[in-house]
């Protein structure tokens, strides 16, 4: 978890190690959010590219429900 959030720095890991434990999560959170938030953002350009295109309906992904609240 320290090594996602200090994005593999170990100068940074050195400084992380010091935060609370409460900053250490929020900010791990946040990292989450951001990977499924990129995620989410792909498949739905690759829906949106493919659906014009495709014989049966498709519905758009669904937001994933980190990214709900």
């Amino acid at each position: 978890m320290i090594r996602e959030v200090a994005r593999h720095d170990a100068g940074r890991v050195r400084e992380i190690f010091e935060w609370p434990l409460r900053d250490l999560l929020l900010a791990f959170l946040e990292y989450l959010r951001a990977g499924a938030r990129r995620n989410y953002e792909m498949e739905l350009l690759v829906w949106s590219a493919l659906a014009p295109h495709q014989r049966k309906k498709t519905d758009p992904p669904a937001l994933p429900r980190i990214l709900r609240s």
